[in-house]
């Protein structure tokens, strides 16, 4: 038996990372606050963004590479995922493509922090899940290229392309097992902690069809998760490191990750004192869970009016508006920032070739 700061450790233990887009930065902040305790893994699994922190984990599972997965986060932006582009859509459109956006730039953010080439390589095994769309099968990368993995993982279906290899044409994990407790449990591990992404607050309605997708298929990967976790509860030890209550950033917004990573560290620090690293899936309360809960009856009566179209789409134009500033705000940001860093790098190489110019002329 190992003992890590007072917590025993005779099982098996696999760490699951599931998938959430921007909200993989909820998994970066409980992450630090269970290595701070010295937890560890025996075997790490990861679904789409999941796959990404999973990935950089098993290959340094220590704080400084806690810390490592913490810059990604604070220095990632929405153009690094999401590159638009006004010519893809209207050319896979046209000659029915399979996908919107170029996945170029998310490929060079993974290259970029990708420290090892094959699976093989990471100091604790590591399992990529995928889902093959033709046939609905689960994938399940444990060797081989570590970059194709990843890419095939977080293949969004309809928004990325699809990575074609050995007769499957691979895309987003989440499709079937988003939080692959059951691959886990088939693996062998007896303790399967758990990294859940929590869900979008209560009291904020969507406002646009694009949130309005996201936020369902958030819901709906928390519904399997709830019936996962019944499931396997008293099959193996479950432990689930408790998301922030309120996520009120949504799926497709990069620019808050720094609040998301202090919320989930404060979170899983609480939880950490006051319950104690030991099985919760009894006591949790999971988002989704249609099980244990009693039945949530509501007599129906006559709903409120529609919004009229003119007010929808003026309150669509302002939100839509809002997200385009703070974009081109950062934007700006960014690129003063880079100008500033060239100015003092060109002042700096001409001071020292001043100063080496002085020097020839005196030793002259």
């Amino acid at each position: 038996m190992i003992v890590m700061n007072g917590y025993s450790f005779s099982q098996k233990t696999a760490f699951v990372f599931s998938g959430g887009a921007s909200l993989g930065a909820v998994e970066a902040g409980a992450l630090k606050a269970i290595v701070e305790e010295d937890i560890q893994a025996d075997m790490v699994l990861g679904t789409s963004v999941g796959s990404l922190n999973g990935a950089m984990y098993a290959s340094n599972p220590t704080i400084e590479g806690v810390k490592a997965i913490e810059d990604v986060w604070l220095n990632i932006k929405v153009w690094n995922v999401f590159t638009p582009s006004p010519l893809t859509p209207v050319f896979n459109i046209s000659t029915f493509g399979l996908y919107l956006i170029s996945p170029k730039n998310l490929r060079k953010v993974i290259t970029q922090n990708l420290q090892f080439t094959n699976l093989e390589e990471t100091q604790i095994p590591l399992y990529i899940v995928g889902t093959d769309i033709k046939s609905g099968r689960e994938i399940v990368f444990n060797k081989g290229l570590a970059l194709e993995a990843l890419m095939s993982s977080v293949a969004i279906p309809g928004v990325f392309p699809p990575q074609r290899m050995a007769g499957n044409s691979i895309v987003d994990g989440g499709l079937v097992n988003n939080a692959p407790i059951s691959t886990a449990v088939r693996l062998g591990a007896e303790r399967v902690v758990i990294f859940p992404i929590g869900v979008p607050s209560a009291d904020q309605e969507p406002k646009t069809v694009a949130e309005m997708l996201i936020r369902s298929f958030i819901f709906l990967l928390n519904r399997q998760l709830s019936t996962d976790i019944q499931l396997y509860k008293d099959k193996v030890e479950l432990i689930i490191i408790p998301p922030p209550d309120r996520i009120d950033v949504g799926p497709h917004d990069f620019s808050k990750s720094k609040q998301l990573i202090e919320e989930s560290y404060a979170k899983a620090k609480e939880w950490l004192d006051n319950d104690g690293f030991s099985p919760n899936a009894d006591t949790l309360l999971h988002p989704c869970d249609v099980h244990t809960p009693p039945v949530n009856l509501m007599e129906a009566v006559t709903p409120e009016p529609e919004t009229k179209a003119t007010t929808r789409m003026k309150e669509g134009i302002k939100h839509s508006s809002r997200g385009v500033i703070k974009s081109i705000d950062e934007t700006v940001d960014v690129i003063a920032s880079d100008l500033a860093k060239a100015a003092d790098d060109i002042k700096e190489k001409l001071f020292k070739k001043k100063k080496k110019e002085e020097l020839s002329d005196k030793s002259d």
